[in-house]
């Protein structure tokens, strides 16, 4: 029955929307607990494990419930071995009750509004702004997580990382992740460029730090530049002061540009020929000198 059991926090997607889960048998029927427009939008794009979908659509929208139902334990999907440690890291913080399991361990699932597909009205922005101050303090103690950061910049050239073999061996729903995807081929250049012309800025890998150092980092930032991928999900915690400056070979970049018009962050896209292109270094510096 659909109302038995622990209840169980679902992104609605192609690997556990309530389509698919009645598909596999996991829910005896889809009834009335299901509202129709969930039905509606039980497939979307992107997976959990990957950093985009899993902070926007998945972790910042279970606190965002969690802080309404306040069950006492629930179920949280596992999100594959990168981010299922952020996962479990930040609602520990939090003080929740909880056990990581896979989808076929589902009991009674509690779908939640896809904000990495956007949204829309001043309702829906505040319980964005609700879940995301909740994350934020959590992490305040001890952001970096025991380990030692250098100070950043307020100037941030984005590094995209190297995918874990989780992306590339057929383990995770979407196959591909970080640098196998996209990436800036002459980042060190640039970075040489802008020292050169006494730009002062440092180089982030956020896919190399905790969650509380990535808050804390894109949080100070004025000024980013960097390819299209899913470590900008980031600009979450941004101020609507900083401005971003990303290199995209596919146009238009809907989910993000989406994300930075709610957000009220002005940006700009470069327009590359290739998935790993180089960035103009002159390009670069008038982005971070100009007014």
């Amino acid at each position: 029955m659909i109302g038995a059991g622990l209840p169980t926090f679902v992104r609605i997607d192609g690997f556990t929307g309530p389509l698919e889960l009645a598909r596999a048998k996991e829910i005896s029927c889809i009834d009335k607990d299901i509202p129709k427009r969930m039905l509606k939008q039980s497939i979307r794009r992107g997976s959990k494990e990957h950093f985009f979908h899993f902070l926007l659509g998945y972790l910042l929208p279970l606190v965002h419930l969690q802080s309404k139902h306040r069950f006492k334990r629930f179920l949280a999907l596992d999100c594959g071995p990168i981010l299922t440690p952020i996962l479990e890291e930040t609602l520990a913080r939090l003080g929740y009750k909880f056990r990581i399991v896979g989808p076929y361990a589902i009991q009674r699932p509690i779908f939640l509004d896809p904000w990495d597909h956007g949204w829309t009205g001043h309702r829906d922005f505040d319980s964005v702004r609700h879940a995301v101050d909740l994350v934020r303090k959590a992490w305040c103690n001890n952001p970096h997580f025991g380990t030692e950061c250098p100070p950043l910049s307020k100037n941030l050239l984005i590094r995209r990382s190297r995918p874990h073999q989780f992306y590339l061996d057929g383990s995770a729903e979407i196959k591909g992740y970080g640098t196998s995807r996209r990436g800036m081929s002459n980042l060190e250049e640039v970075s040489d460029y802008l020292t050169h012309n006494n730009v002062s800025h440092s180089i982030y890998e956020p896919g190399a730090h905790c969650l509380g150092c990535q808050i804390q980092a894109f949080s100070t930032a004025h000024r980013l530049l960097g390819f299209r991928g899913a470590e900008w999900a980031n600009l979450i915690w941004s101020t609507p002061e900083v401005r971003v400056r990303m290199l995209d070979h596919n146009p238009p970049a809907r989910l993000v540009g989406r994300l930075m018009t709610n957000l009220g962050i002005r940006h700009e896209f470069a327009i590359v020929d290739s998935t790993h292109a180089p960035e103009n270094p002159q390009e670069a510096l008038r982005f971070f000198r100009e007014d």
